[in-house]
């Protein structure tokens, strides 16, 4: 490390012991951080804001305070703590990772990268982002608020996407061998606060002058940006099924799109054939209304039918089908898409 890149870690750490996020999974004054609820955070952090994060990351450490107790629950518990947040895959790796760590590792979590990169859903950013902050070794994290700050720091124009082994490596040069975790979360925190995207708050900022791009007057438009491709439409049809104050629900299949969430039935949209669905193309159903739903790959129109069972189609239901109560939903694990069709349902 040069004189210049110890200053600019040093700043670093000098601006983050007073201006640090104050987030439920940090600890300050020495305190040694709980690994534990560092690889939840970092597991739900993944594709989603810290904001967004914050309350499910709350209620999930308050139902399963340890590994222990994580992999003692029922996966439909912890897919309906989850619901909501998106990504569900995070929490089917969570709940199996458990019983690794239970097993293997005696309620440990592991700290080399080797083993952590053993554990369902840790890739090689989750991996080194654990080590640095859970462990405080040196590792070389490298995330979406990083590649910006680090971008911005040495001029590097390319877009992010096209230039992660540079961005890793001037990210190492500035990476220091103690402190790590601080320092991680101080390169993450200035993305996050006053690097950001548009409008970087430079003034603020307590290494604008190791900053090749404000020297530059280049800050707006580094790094680069990507045009972003247009997404895919899809259509579907979703059907509320009803027999008096009762509604038809199901269990999806366990694997591709909201694998094993409770759902309303549903067609045509998730590329998926499943056999249990066929009994709907028999039912009388009327079109109430359509809503549009963004998935990370492409948009969904979903068509909303509402479908009288009567009782002399009250035939034997397929597997993991239920009649659920209307005004008793609240406890099934149904993701964002279904409850804003019951929303729209509801409020229609």
């Amino acid at each position: 490390m040069t004189k210049n890149q110890k200053i600019i870690s040093d700043k670093l750490l000098k601006w983050y012991d007073h201006n640090a996020r104050l987030l439920p999974w940090r600890l300050f004054g020495g305190s040694k951080p709980d690994p534990y609820k560092i690889w939840i955070s970092e597991i739900m952090l993944q594709q989603t804001t810290v904001q967004t994060v914050i309350p499910y990351f709350k209620l999930f450490i308050q139902k399963w305070p340890t590994v222990d107790q994580l992999c003692k629950s029922d996966l439909s518990e912890v897919l309906h703590l989850w619901s909501g947040l998106g990504y569900y895959s995070r929490a089917r790796n969570l709940h199996l990772s458990s019983f690794l760590i239970n097993s293997k590792y005696n309620n440990s979590l592991p700290s080399t990268e080797s083993e952590l990169l053993k554990l369902p859903g840790i890739g090689s950013y989750t991996a080194a982002a654990i080590m640095a902050i859970a462990f405080n070794k040196r590792a070389v994290v490298v995330d979406g608020n990083i590649k910006r700050v680090v971008s911005r720091l040495f001029s590097l124009e390319k877009p992010v996407k096209e230039n992660y082994r540079e961005i890793w490596d001037f990210t190492n040069l500035i990476t220091p061998n103690i402190r790590v975790g601080d320092f991680v979360q101080s390169l993450m925190d200035l993305g996050s606060e006053i690097c950001t995207p548009s409008r970087p708050k430079c003034y603020q900022c307590p290494v604008i002058n190791n900053c090749q791009a404000k020297t530059n007057k280049k800050e707006n438009f580094i790094p680069l940006k990507k045009r972003k491709l247009e997404k895919n439409f899809r259509n579907g049809a979703s059907f509320f099924i009803r027999k008096g104050q009762k509604v038809l629900i199901y269990k999806r299949l366990d694997r591709g799109l909201l694998a094993s969430l409770d759902a309303l039935p549903s067609i045509g949209w998730d590329n998926q054939v499943d056999q249990r669905l066929e009994f709907i193309k028999k039912l009388e159903k009327k079109k109430i209304s359509r809503i549009k739903h963004e998935f990370t790959h492409f948009t969904l129109n979903m068509d909303i039918y509402l479908v009288e069972y009567l009782e002399n189609e009250n035939s034997k239901l397929p597997k993991d089908f239920i009649w659920a109560d209307i005004n008793n939903l609240k406890k099934f694990s149904f993701p964002t898409l279904m409850q804003k069709i019951l929303k729209k349902i509801i409020n229609d």
